[in-house]
């Protein structure tokens, strides 16, 4: 059985992979990312992307905080 840390390792990576993997196309598709008629628009991108990376990252330290940290010391879970 794998430890918890190790279990959070590989989550964490499999998720950044993942994101990544998505992520790197759309830049790949088109050589101009945003022209002068759509500019006004662009900058929800960033905001989107990193509300969702802060998402994530609330996710797994909430669920190590709820579930797996009272697991280890013996209390039950929430």
């Amino acid at each position: 059985m794998k430890s918890a840390r190790a279990r959070f390792t590989y989550i964490a990576t499999l998720s950044f992979v993942a994101l990544m993997s998505l992520a790197t196309p759309a830049g790949a598709a088109t050589p101009v990312l945003a022209n002068n008629e759509f500019k006004w628009f662009y900058w929800i991108g960033f905001v989107l992307a990193a509300s969702m990376v802060l998402w994530l990252l609330a996710t797994l330290v909430g669920y190590y905080v709820r579930v797996i940290r009272p697991k280890h010391r013996g209390r039950p879970s929430s």
